[in-house]
C-alpha cells in the first residue's frame, strides 16, 4: 500500500516535470522569435510577440511552483 502511493507519487512528479518541460521549451521558442526578428516585423507584431512570452513564462513559472509544491509535500510525507 505505501509503495503504490510512492509509486503514484513519482508518477505524478514526472508528469508535472514533462508538463514544466514542454512549457519551457515553449518559452525558449518565443524568446528566439525575439532575440531574432524578421527584418520586416512591424512594431505591433514584436510588442504581441512581447507579450505572448511574458504570457508564457508566467505559465512556465506556475508550472514550475506546481513541481515545488509537490515535492515539497512529499518531503514532509
Amino acid at each position: 500500500m505505501i509503495q503504490d502511493a510512492r509509486l503514484a507519487s513519482v508518477y505524478e512528479e514526472t508528469r508535472l516535470i514533462a508538463v514544466y518541460e514542454a512549457s519551457r521549451a515553449k518559452e525558449h521558442r518565443a524568446a528566439g522569435q525575439l532575440l531574432r526578428p524578421r527584418h520586416s516585423l512591424p512594431h505591433s507584431a514584436y510588442i504581441k510577440l512581447v507579450d505572448d512570452l511574458r504570457s508564457i513564462r508566467k505559465d512556465c513559472n506556475d508550472k514550475m511552483l506546481a513541481v515545488r509544491v509537490h515535492q515539497n509535500k512529499m518531503a514532509v510525507k
